[in-house]
């Protein structure tokens, strides 16, 4: 049996992760596994969605309150990478290297395209929306779009 901070324990009544347990359509698709990990992203989702909503409709509300809506949804992103961290642990370790190459490849990714989007701006250069930077829904845009490929890159590496 093996159990760190991230992963819950492997036993009969709780087998190691796979990935195809996460894939709609994959055979082996498991509603619950999918529940688990993707919660906090549509709870995330949803606050970032409202807060953007509240912040249009508030124009007068203050630094302190307009500072705090706009990070809310940090939490519910942080409890979802732990999520992420969890279902990972689980893993078998070939699926384990393969998940964290991808992330590694989306989180470096989404650094560099964010500081390239933020000194473009800072030069004057009209990116529209994106002009004081990425944000957090096109940041989360970004790195999902870089896991996929980095995803695909990496299971064709160990292929």
């Amino acid at each position: 049996m093996t159990s760190n901070l991230y992963s819950t324990p492997v036993s009969k009544q709780n087998p190691p992760n796979t990935l195809e347990s996460v894939l709609p359509c994959s055979g082996h698709y498991s509603l619950k596994k999918d529940l688990r990990l993707n919660f906090w992203l549509a709870v995330a989702g949803m606050v970032y969605v409202i807060d953007s909503e509240l912040a249009k409709r508030h124009p007068e509300w203050s630094v302190a309150m307009r500072t705090t809506t706009a990070l809310a949804p940090l939490v519910p992103g942080l409890l979802y990478l732990r999520s992420c961290m969890r279902f990972v642990g689980g893993l078998d370790e070939l699926q384990r290297r393969v998940q964290l190459e991808a992330w590694l490849f989306a989180a470096i990714g989404t650094v560099i395209v964010g500081t390239a989007v933020s000194t473009l701006g800072s030069s004057g250069i009209r990116l529209g929306v994106l002009e004081h930077g990425l944000g957090v829904g096109p940041a989360f845009t970004v790195i999902l779009i870089l896991w996929l490929v980095g995803s695909a890159f990496a299971n064709r590496r160990f292929r």
